[in-house]
């Protein structure tokens, strides 16, 4: 992979963590349902949310979408992912909360202010990943019960992280690929030829990456890899996720495209639609988007 990425491209400034070390937290238990209101700004795209976020059903889009719950409740929602037939986010005071998608009705889970410095959250085998400050967690959403994972430390610097078939892939700045257990072992599998990576997704075995504009597939245990579509296509992706053997991918225009895994993409709705976009996430064969503060589902 060395010899792919020094001769496609020159160096390029990569993405780097806040150097912030994590805050200690306490035993967690069920709290009211209580949304807190919010005025911070929405984030910037989430990049690091990567679909392996168990969207339990095929995702067919066509662009219709609908708001779900009341106007502005989800005004600076840090994070969120789909799991296990619910939504799963993250406000800016740090609480945890789980919601209905058929109403759009919410509980906050665990204690408030838990996740206070989340920077990646992945949902994995029924477990929520996070890595705040510069330690990975593990949490029953259920509960709210939350453990380090491994020996704690080691994470300030990841650009992103993605979960497939039971394993934590992630990559640092210096474009190294990490791979770590569910009980939080680390083993850098690839030193340096993810440099430039902005986006990490799983599907089908593969993880698949946007570097330096292009985008890649790799296969984790061989590191083969492939180039997909042409160099630089890519290039102004905000976010990316996968769901149903596709990529679906907004672009800064808040554009939503279907990408097929040979680099067909196909504009799904009316292009510019998504501009508000800060979050994208996939569940119950939707997709489902934060925008302007507003829970939205696309089908």
């Amino acid at each position: 992979m060395t010899f792919r990425k020094g001769l496609i491209f020159f160096a390029l400034a990569v993405l780097s963590a806040l150097l912030i070390s994590c805050g200690s937290k306490t035993t967690t238990t069920t709290a009211n349902s209580n949304k807190p209101a919010t005025t911070t700004a929405s984030p910037a795209a989430n990049t690091g949310n990567t679909a392996a976020s168990n969207a339990n059903a095929p995702v067919t889009v066509t662009g219709k979408w609908e708001m779900v719950g009341k106007e502005g409740e989800w005004k600076g929602t840090v994070d969120m992912v789909g799991m296990d037939g619910f939504l799963w986010s993250v406000e800016p005071d740090g609480s945890l909360y789980k919601t209905d998608p058929a109403t759009g009705n919410y509980t906050q889970v665990g204690d408030k202010g838990s996740f206070q410095k989340l920077k990646h959250l992945e949902a994995m085998d029924h477990m929520l990943w996070t890595v705040e400050g510069d330690t990975l967690y593990k949490t029953d959403p259920n509960t709210g019960k939350w453990e380090r994972s491994g020996e704690g430390g080691g994470w300030s610097k990841t650009v992103a992280m993605a979960g497939l078939n039971g394993i934590l892939y992630s990559i640092e700045p210096d474009g190294s690929l990490w791979k770590t257990d569910k009980s939080g072992n680390d083993t850098l599998i690839d030193k340096g030829d993810f440099k430039g990576c902005t986006d990490l997704a799983a599907m089908d075995g593969k993880l698949w990456t946007i570097e330096n504009g292009s985008l890649y597939w790799t296969e984790p245990n061989s590191l083969k890899w492939q180039q997909i579509g042409k160099e630089g296509e890519f290039g102004n992706v905000s976010v990316m996720i996968t769901g149903s053997g596709f990529l679906w991918m907004i672009d800064n225009s808040g554009t939503l495209y279907r990408v097929d895994p040979n680099g067909t993409s196909t504009v799904v709705g009316d292009r510019g639609s998504y501009g508000q976009t800060s979050i994208l996430t996939t569940l119950n064969g939707k997709l489902w988007t934060v925008e302007g503060g507003n829970l939205f589902k696309t089908s």
